[in-house]
Order: C-alpha cells, then structure tokens, then sequence
C-alpha cells in the first residue's frame, strides 16, 4: 500500500520535481482551491522565437492548479490530469515574471474542473494565457 502524505509533503514533492525547480516555479499562496505560483522568464524557458516557450507554460499551469486541488483531495486520493486546454494570448519577453493564479471551478467525486490564468508581473492587467483543466480523482491503491 502506497505511503499517505501529508498536504505539506505532496507540495514540496510537487515543487521540487525537476522540471519545477528547473523552469523556477515559487509556491506564493495556497489554501482549499486556490493556488498562486510565480516564476521568471529565463534562459531555462525561451523557445527558439526569444519568448517564453508554451510548453513550459502549459507545465507550470497544470501544476499551479494541482497545488489548487491539493488541498481540497481526502486521505488516499490523488489527482490525474486528463484535459488541458491553454489559449494563449500574447508572448512574454525574457526577463519578465509570470504570475499564475489557479482555482477549482468544481469538484466532484471522481472530476475536477480547473481553471488557471497567467499574466505578467509588470502588466497585471495583461494575461498571458488561460488553461482550462479537467483531472480525474482516485484512490491510491
């Protein structure tokens, strides 16, 4: 049977897989649905058109919303994405910090619905990209 972890263990377990801790991804706050998650455009995340490449957004916005999940899953549950869905709105320079704040729309027994917008530290009132995100609930086995 696979080990329970606490709320606090499944966070820093989510924050510091590699790719996380490579694209910089900080946890700012996180409470019962919500999550807010920030990190820099770096040389560790600019695609070949000098711009934050869309794959490592799509990354940090699933996760941002997973950290939003957490806290709200029982004893013994875990999260799985099975959707994501990123329209992105316009590109974001080197150098510039992204804020992501992600919240659940809805949660059910076995779904939950996510919803996570990115938008540039320096422009707060320009976002970035908006992911929609379905995750399927299950008992660890």
């Amino acid at each position: 049977m696979a080990e329970t972890l606490t709320l606090e263990q499944q966070t820093a377990r989510l924050l510091n897989h590699p790719y996380h801790r490579f694209a910089g991804l900080e946890l700012v706050h996180q409470e019962p649905g919500k999550a807010w998650c920030r990190f820099e455009v770096n040389a560790n995340s600019i695609s070949l058109s000098a711009t934050l490449h869309s794959g490592v957004l799509y990354g940090l916005l699933d996760a941002t919303s997973h950290l939003a999940l957490l806290p709200m899953l029982e004893a013994g549950e875990q999260a799985s994405t099975i959707d994501l869905h990123v329209s992105i709105v316009r590109a974001v320079p080197p150098g510039a910090r992204v804020a992501l704040r992600a919240e659940v729309v809805r949660k059910r027994s076995k779904l939950a619905f996510l919803r996570c917008e990115a938008q540039t530290v320096e422009d707060a009132a320009g976002t970035v990209a908006v992911a929609l995100i379905t995750a399927t609930i299950s008992r660890r086995a």
